[in-house]
Order: structure tokens, then sequence, then C-alpha cells
């Protein structure tokens, strides 16, 4: 993890809500796995610093399937690609269609300086939103209220009224915002579709004299 995350993971980690996570995720190993995996957990904040983030895509919990979430927001290891995703892609086509979509793993955003976020960081399997009341979104918030202060010129993709109503207190200039519905199919066409968010991030970056990101998701040589 880098550095200057990790210095609020240690700051955070010392407080009593924090305790009460891990002994909440101590407790819900009795009702069946945990996803991510616990090496992945943190995993986001592991390929820039807090001030070289230029986009956060904020996603609400992981994917609750067998072996799906990696730690990324939206992101998957595992082959197929589940329903979120596959819309996301989509758009993404739609946008830039000689885009090389050949894997799940979003990886390559996150080295670009996209922090893949969710609100809530672990979830039981077959269990949406179980770890809900376990305290990760008071971390989740202090990781955003530093990212909005020591990366002034990232853009915030809030993608679903959970993702909205969560970023309300941290009183985003309107111009760092995008906002749409969830790419979850019960949301898709409520807004993400036809939205052109993926054009609109890299036109805001641009505006913000940062480098577009280069959206492309090919597999890695072995």
């Amino acid at each position: 993890m880098k550095n200057s995350f990790l210095e609020i993971l240690q700051s955070e980690g010392k407080k009593d809500y924090f305790q009460n996570i891990l002994v909440s995720l101590k407790e819900s190993e009795k009702n069946g796995p945990i996803y991510p995996h616990q090496i992945n957990i943190f995993h986001p904040f592991e390929f820039f610093q807090v001030n070289e983030t230029k986009v956060v895509i904020l996603g609400q919990d992981p994917y609750h399937g067998y072996d799906q979430a990696d730690g990324l927001a939206f992101s998957s290891k595992n082959l197929k690609t589940p329903p979120s995703l596959r819309n996301i892609f989509k758009e993404l086509k739609k946008e830039y269609p000689k885009t090389k979509i050949e894997t799940n793993d979003l990886s390559a955003w996150a080295k670009q300086g996209v922090l893949l976020l969710n609100t809530i960081l672990t979830v039981n399997y077959n269990m949406p939103l179980s770890h809900k009341h376990f305290g990760w979104e008071t971390f989740t918030k202090e990781v955003l209220k530093q990212v909005a202060l020591q990366a002034p010129k990232a853009i915030f993709v809030l993608l679903g009224k959970h993702a909205q109503k969560f970023a309300q207190d941290l009183n985003l200039d309107p111009s760092r915002v995008i906002a749409t519905s969830h790419p979850s199919p019960y949301s898709y066409k409520k807004g993400f579709e036809n939205s052109g968010i993926f054009k609109l991030i890299n036109k805001k970056l641009k505006q913000n004299g940062l480098e577009p990101i280069k959206w492309d998701l090919k597999k890695e040589s072995k």
C-alpha cells in the first residue's frame, strides 16, 4: 500500500469504529466466505499516492458472487463478466469502439490514477450489503475527504443514488463531479446508458491539465 493511504489507514485503525470493523469481520466468518479475500481488501490503495488520484469511481459494495470481487470496485479477476461490468464495457465500446477489452481486471485503469473504490469494502458470499453496518463507510469517507483535499483536480464519478448521497458531505465543487445511475441491470437504463461518461471523464481531465485515461484492458502476457 502506498504510504499516504497507509497513513490514513493507520490513523483510522486506532479508532474505536475501526476496531469494531475488525470484530465484525471476524464474527461474519461464521456466515461463509468473505469477499474480497483479506489480502485484497485495500487493493485500491496500492497503485498511487493520495495526491496522484485523477479519477474516483465510487461503487457501493463488492461483488458477492463466488470469487468475483478482487478489491477494486467493479473489477473482477473472474473470467465471467459480472452484469454491472458488462454494462460498463457496453458504454465504453459505444464511446471508444477501438478500445481493447480482454480482461475483467481493471488494474490498468488503477495504474493511471483511477481510484476504484466501494463505500463498503467487504461482503459475505451471496449476501449483498451484508457488511453495510460494519463501519466501512466511516473509513472510506475519510479516504475520500483526503483525496478531495490533496488531489484538487481529481474527478469524482458517482454511480447511483447511494454513491451520490454518500459524497454529499464532501462538499465537492460541481465541476469535479460526474453523476449518473448505477450500471447494474436494474438501473442501467435510468441514466448510465448513453451517459458518455468515459469521454466526459477525459474531457474534464484535459481541462484540468491532466493526462486522459487510456481505457484499454489488455491481458498481461505471462
